[in-house]
């Protein structure tokens, strides 16, 4: 039969049933949508309501996508994330049509962004998003990186999303950054996330030990290699300056 019905709601209208669905599919996919992140992530969410989306083909849940609330620059704002399709469900153009529905939901003069894998890359680029890419940057400066990333990330931020074991603050020239290691990357390799005061570096571990600090930078400052791949920024309206990199969804989860 084939009958694709889209079911898209703000988190505050969601009942248990329309959460399962889409947990249920978010699991299929990435394995790691546990109720207490889904809660911390969604509903426990400092901006405010987020949107999720469910798609059912033939009754069963097939395709799941979130607006997650992540306002940017005091501007109400939502990051595309968390989107899956089954593998038996694709090619019937239902990414395509869990964004359209999500779209016409958020408000119109909302900032709508993400930074998609390279499964759904393409299918951004389809829609007519712009496109901004963001570089492997060598840091070495407080100065410059303060002139491409003025703002510093908010202590409430900070406690509410960036957590986990792997991130850690360091103090370089006085200023104070939250750094992640990720297991994939080399040992001497480090991004740095976000300069932040020094109430907020407290809420992580010192780090120790010997790395070189990279950031997410609009320009190729250093080359190494596969580390200067670009990161796809695509959004409805594209306004990099406005962007912290540490908004982008999975560096800070």
């Amino acid at each position: 039969m084939n009958e694709v019905i889209y079911d898209c709601r703000w988190t505050n209208e969601a009942d248990d049933q329309f959460v399962k669905d889409w947990q249920f599919v978010e699991n299929q996919v990435f394995e790691n949508f546990t109720d207490e992140f889904i809660k911390r992530k969604y509903f426990d969410n400092i901006y405010g309501p987020s949107i999720m989306a469910v798609a059912y083909l033939d009754g069963k849940p097939v395709g799941a996508d979130a607006l997650w609330r992540n306002d940017v620059d005091g501007k109400l704002a939502f990051l595309s994330a968390d989107t899956c399709v089954l593998p038996e469900a694709r090619g019937h153009g239902i990414m395509k049509g869990i964004t359209q529905h999500e779209i016409a939901m958020a408000p119109p003069d909302s900032y709508i962004y993400g930074c998609p894998n390279k499964q759904s890359y393409h299918g951004y680029r389809k829609l007519g998003w712009n496109e901004a890419k963001l570089y492997a940057g060598f840091f070495y400066s407080p100065k410059k990186y303060a002139k491409e990333y003025p703002e510093k990330m908010p202590y409430e931020y900070a406690k509410w999303w960036i957590t986990g074991t792997n991130k850690y603050h360091i103090k370089f020239l006085g200023h104070y950054y939250v750094v992640v290691k990720f297991d994939s990357f080399p040992f001497w390799y480090t991004v740095l996330l976000a300069e932040v005061d020094k109430k907020t570096a407290a809420l992580y571990p010192r780090f120790k030990g010997f790395s070189l600090f990279f950031y997410r930078s609009r320009k190729p400052i250093i080359n190494f290699g596969v580390f200067n791949q670009p990161i796809f920024h695509i959004a409805w309206n594209d306004d990099p300056q406005k962007f912290p990199y540490w908004k982008i969804d999975g560096f800070c989860e």
